[in-house]
């Protein structure tokens, strides 16, 4: 049986396969012990959990300290001070023993996070290093350079403590001036350039002009210009509700399942801000995927600042896999700003964002590693439906939950399907690592980042997917916190638009026809629709009462009947795909709801005038939505921790 690192020779064999060391090495070699049995010696390490370790080590393939430090049965500071003792080699305590600063150069931040590798010490000829996987950190610097060196062990911890000790200022840099810098047309930053605001301010001064001396044909126009956004959201909801159930299962796939032995290593991001309460609900649901704990890189992504939230973790007791990244403070404070930080540490093949208070089914990242390899390398990402465990609890959650089923459950699979452009949900994103830095990552300046990313991937020439295993998380049930978290949603829908719009035609030769137009019906038609839905009320009762000159005697009712009738299309549209998405989810009794839907149309109305505020009084103020108010959280809380707890 195969244990970690396991390789023949004492320590100045393993040595003398560097270059420029012994590079004779002799023909015997003497028989090192096993990592396993170091581990028993130093009681590091029971031997039942040595015993499972190595019988998931036979399934997953991967190495037998990999096992022990994911599932929490050894510390990975133990693992690797006993792989440093078997061959020989000394182990390094960077906390201890600190590298010498003028070694670390910021050109080298991609090396040394990539490659787990460090330059230590010198003796003014030979430099040292310190690494986590000695064999692939060696290959890296053979690459590298020509020069002699010599290689100790070390922990992952202590490299990652390094980094952001040493690196703190140029990472945050990074995480927040990026994409300005490498694509300042694709940044939200400045939305409007000084040119751009006269450009709108002369024409917001004709349009004064025009209503004060052509009323009736401004409102006209306006009016047509409403009308052909409630229709055409109306007709791509359609579309979604009768082909959208076609297009995907209620359930994952488990065709061509891939054995754990050839599943990547998956690196998973969790933003957290203010979390304490809810982060036991997604730490279980991880305990719980279906994908080899050995072979997860999950990254806990904390405020500097954050001290509950960080003091919750620690409370918890987590494995040596998982990593709390504590993002410097910072502007702006915002949730991609603190992802693209993390995202330098991230060393998965792919990359999921998930939420403190989410639920992803079990199968959902195999499932996901599924779509990427029959998917093509040009699919960058894959997006898994969201639903709510708390649908049902009143009416707002109700409705809700019947617009999370038309959207995730239809009309994205409908988008995908065609290869069309689509804003991403926010959570539950499966990227390719590679393809998401690539394309520069996620805005900091846009406080709904994932819709900005869906349609960068496109501009990039990715595509994007959906996966059938959904994500369950906690409903807003409470009315002034949904507002605040709609209100952020709807103010970055406003900039994903208005960067898109900048350069229209320059949008327009990315996306194609088609995407263009999808960016037009989806972002900007359900904005001007937000905002237009109560005054098409108050519009419509205006002209049924006063008339409209221009169109003679029968205008005014041929234009209230048009009007009459597109609000009956449109909310008749919105129910259908309502009830067929709340059908294929499986939610019941929500049928006498949808009838209730103007309501609801009104709240996200308020929504959108407040985020139409905040774009200009602070475009970049990110609205914090608290979460753990349902009052079913603490049921889900409470056995999240038990099911911790068992598992310790």
């Amino acid at each position: 049986m195969r244990e970690e690192n396991e390789t023949p020779g004492d320590g100045a064999d393993y040595q003398g396969h560097l270059r420029g060391f012994d590079d004779a090495a002799p023909a015997f070699v003497l028989k090192r012990p096993q990592l396993g049995a170091l581990l028993l010696e130093q009681n590091a390490v029971s031997p039942v959990e040595l015993a499972q370790a190595r019988s998931r080590q036979e399934q997953s393939g991967a190495r037998l300290g990999e096992e022990l430090i994911g599932h929490g049965d050894a510390r990975a500071f133990d693992v690797y001070r006993a792989l440093a003792e078997q061959r020989g080699i000394r182990f390094v305590n960077l906390l201890l023993s600190p590298p010498d600063r003028q070694l670390l150069v910021a050109e080298d931040i991609t090396f040394y996070l990539q490659h787990q590798c460090l330059p230590w010490k010198t003796d003014g000829m030979t430099p040292t290093y310190v690494a986590v996987d000695l064999e692939k950190a060696a290959a890296a610097l053979e690459e590298k350079t020509a020069a002699p060196f010599l290689l100790l062990q070390t922990a992952p911890l202590d490299i990652l403590r390094t980094i952001r000790a040493t690196f703190g200022g140029e990472l945050t840099q990074q995480a927040q001036l990026a994409l300005l810098v490498d694509q300042p047309d694709a940044s939200a930053r400045q939305l409007l350039s000084k040119e751009a605001k006269t450009i709108c301010l002369v024409g917001i001064c004709m349009l004064l002009a025009c209503t004060l001396l052509f009323p009736s044909w401004v409102l006209l126009t306006l009016n047509i210009a409403t009308i052909t956004a409630f229709i055409s959201l109306a007709s791509l909801r359609l579309l979604s509700a009768n082909i959208g159930r076609q297009l995907i299962s209620r359930e994952a796939t488990n065709v061509d399942r891939i054995s754990d032995r050839d599943l990547p290593l998956y690196t998973i991001m969790v933003p957290l801000l203010q979390e304490a309460d809810v982060l036991p609900i997604l730490m279980d649901a991880i305990q719980k995927l279906d994908y080899p704990l050995a072979k997860l890189d999950i990254k806990l992504v904390l405020e500097e600042t954050d001290q509950g939230t960080i003091d919750a973790a620690h409370d918890l007791k987590l494995p040596g896999n998982v990593e709390l990244i504590l993002v410097p403070p910072s502007h702006p404070l915002t949730k991609p700003k603190a992802c693209n930080y993390a995202l330098a540490f991230a060393r998965g093949e792919f990359l999921v964002v998930y939420d403190a208070e989410d639920i992803p089914g079990p199968a959902q990242l195999r499932e996901a590693v599924q779509a990427f390899r029959s998917g093509g390398l040009g699919l960058a990402c894959v997006q898994a439906p969201l639903a709510y465990y708390n649908w049902d609890e009143n009416w707002l959650t109700r409705h809700f939950a019947i617009e999370y089923a038309s959207l995730f459950d239809l009309l994205l699979p409908v988008l995908a399907r065609f290869g069309l452009p689509f804003p991403l949900g926010g959570t539950s994103t499966h990227f390719r690592t590679y393809i998401l830095k690539k394309v520069g990552a996620w805005d900091p300046y846009n406080v709904t980042e994932d819709a900005d990313l869906g349609f960068r991937l496109c501009e990039h020439g990715f595509k994007t997917g959906v996966i059938s295993t959904a994500t369950l998380e906690e409903a807003n049930c409470v009315l002034p916190n949904w507002i605040r978290q709609r209100s952020r949603w709807l103010k970055g829908w406003m900039q994903t638009y208005i960067v898109r719009m900048r350069k229209p035609l320059q949008t327009y030769a990315a996306l194609g026809p088609a995407g263009f137009v999808v960016l037009q019906i989806v972002t900007g038609g359900f904005l001007l629709s937000a905002l237009a839905h109560p005054l098409f009320y108050i519009l419509l009762l205006w002209m049924l009462v006063n008339g409209f000159a221009p169109l003679d005697g029968t205008g005014p009712l041929v234009l209230g009947l048009l009007n009459f009738g597109v609000l009956f299309v449109g909310f008749g549209a919105a129910m259908i795909a309502g009830l067929v998405g709340a059908q294929a989810r499986r939610l019941t009794g929500l049928g006498w709801h949808v009838y209730t839907m103007p309501f609801y149309w009104l709240l996200i109305s308020t929504g959108a005038y407040k985020a139409l505020y905040q774009l200009f009084a602070s475009p970049h103020y990110w609205e914090k939505t608290v979460h753990g108010v349902s009052a079913q959280m603490p049921a889900y809380a409470a056995r999240a921790r038990r099911g911790l707890s068992d598992r310790q």
